[in-house]
């Protein structure tokens, strides 16, 4: 008998309590997609970084199995990079975010060669910006090692 008289009781909600539900609703969701929009942009920024780290071990792979000097050049302007050898192109990327740029160090953007025996020819380091973030790629003699590092 209580419970029937408590539903006949029942009023409902006022249209301000429903406006300010919808409103917290409406902005509890739009944070997420904040979130996703900046988590997409720094996994292509890791991605890029992961693939020039790749392709300059390939490089070196390229000039260990050849016997042949292999270069790896910049072109900012062309928003790409080419690994060269014997003249001859054999690996042309485009940067995968736009707002890359690479920038000469201790190195320049033309001196990165890997020998036939698979060290560099040249020790240093150059600096690559993505977006607001910045890495150093640094080139060690001895044993052709190198890294990348987000400065």
């Amino acid at each position: 008998m209580k419970l029937i008289s408590f539903l006949q009781n029942e009023k409902g909600h006022t249209l301000i309590e429903m406006t300010l539900v919808l409103v917290i609703f409406a902005v509890a969701t739009t944070i997420p997609l904040v979130k996703i929009e900046s988590t997409y942009d720094a996994g292509k920024r890791e991605q890029f970084i992961y693939q020039l780290q790749q392709d300059l071990y390939y490089a070196q792979q390229m000039a260990i199995s050849n016997q042949l000097t292999t270069t790896v050049v910049f072109l900012n302007a062309d928003c790409q990079y080419y690994i060269r050898q014997g003249g001859k192109i054999i690996l042309k990327r485009e940067f995968q975010h736009p707002e890359t740029t690479v920038r000469s160090g201790t190195i320049s953007l033309t001196d990165i060669s890997f020998l036939a025996n698979g060290n560099a020819q040249k020790s240093g380091s150059l600096t690559i910006i993505v977006g607001d973030h910045r890495y150093r790629l640094v080139m060690l003699l001895g044993m052709g090692r190198f890294y990348i590092e987000k400065l």
